[in-house]
């Protein structure tokens, strides 16, 4: 069953405002395209990175063993030594690159000579194009692009990278055609990609055992960045919210696989969880990013909690994966 507004949408409203100035918040409910809410979302997202859950050193080490085996090597350098060995003058593409931080990695492997980046926020792609320029990097092209304008081209790329970015796309069919015509016969597409619940519409099971999880931590760790409120439950977020904050979020999450595994042959596909450390550490992960003995403790408990939820059969609610023509 949908939720179109939930309790928790309330607590959310009740804390940007508290956080964000009334005409931002106020900003957001005015007519405007679904693009340019879109848009707006994704700047606002550059100055909350310590609420998320990615940003946890160990939630990162525990993506790698479930990804490359080895919590100290990330993605870039597994994929490079089985996949892109000693080969060079590669071609990569990576649509909704954000800050470029993941492209990056890859550029300083050398094994590409271009690697072409775009995404519609064009603060995001002046902070990568700054963050390139530091490093000397000259492989890199950085644009302010749409995907649903972008000429992919045909047979044009080795690599396609779609690093939580396929969520925000709702023709996904077309969009995997074209990354398809895209790629080189020998090419290969790598996804990283949230692909649970549309819209965040978490089931009954999952939200139950994340506020397990959530409950089991001391009040300090439960405090919201920059302020003394405590977060004491997790809600399943409503649709109207969903769409009113950022139309594209999560907007055909669930068809992702599917649709890949329809168009590709997958070479391999490595779930990693996020079903209840998402959720649960949602707004408080700047608590843990220190990594201090208790909250490496604490932090140990929440995997416990997620393995033995995904233990049950429930399906991972984010996969890496490799996929060829």
């Amino acid at each position: 069953m949908k939720t179109i507004i939930s309790f928790g949408d309330f607590i959310d409203l009740y804390f940007k405002l508290e956080s964000t100035k009334p005409a931002r918040i106020l900003s957001r409910l005015t007519p405007s395209s679904s693009k340019t809410r879109t848009i707006k979302a994704w700047n606002k997202a550059l100055n909350i990175a310590q609420t998320n859950w990615w940003s946890i050193p160990l939630v990162q080490k525990r993506w790698n063993q479930f990804i490359t085996g080895n919590e100290n090597i990330g993605y870039s350098a597994y994929l490079t030594e089985k996949y892109l060995k000693n080969k060079i003058g590669l071609v990569m593409l990576s649509p909704g690159c954000g800050t470029g931080g993941k492209e990056l990695k890859f550029a300083s492997i050398k094994v590409f000579s271009l690697i072409e980046a775009f995404d519609i926020s064009a603060n995001r792609i002046s902070i990568a194009r700054e963050n390139a320029k530091g490093l000397g990097l000259e492989n890199i092209n950085y644009s302010v692009s749409d995907v649903t304008t972008f000429n992919f081209g045909s047979e044009k790329y080795d690599v396609v990278l779609f690093d939580s970015f396929l969520h925000h796309i709702k023709d996904l069919e077309g969009i995997i055609n074209k990354i398809y015509i895209s790629l080189k016969q020998d090419g290969i597409l790598i996804i990283n990609e949230y692909v649970g619940p549309s819209r965040f519409q978490w089931r009954k099971e999952q939200l139950k055992t994340a506020n397990k999880a959530l409950a089991s931590l001391p009040v300090a760790f439960r405090k919201r960045l920059k302020t003394e409120k405590v977060k004491t439950k997790i809600y399943r977020p409503g649709l109207l919210r969903m769409i009113i904050s950022d139309p594209s979020e999560a907007v055909c999450s669930e068809n992702i696989l599917s649709k890949v595994r329809e168009r590709f042959k997958v070479l391999e596909e490595k779930p990693y969880g996020g079903n209840i450390l998402h959720l649960t550490l949602k707004d408080i992960s700047h608590n843990f990013i220190d990594g201090s003995e208790e909250s490496i403790r604490l932090l140990n408990d929440l995997f416990s909690f997620e393995d033995d939820f995904l233990s049950y059969g429930n399906l991972s609610d984010f996969v890496f994966g490799v996929y060829s023509k």
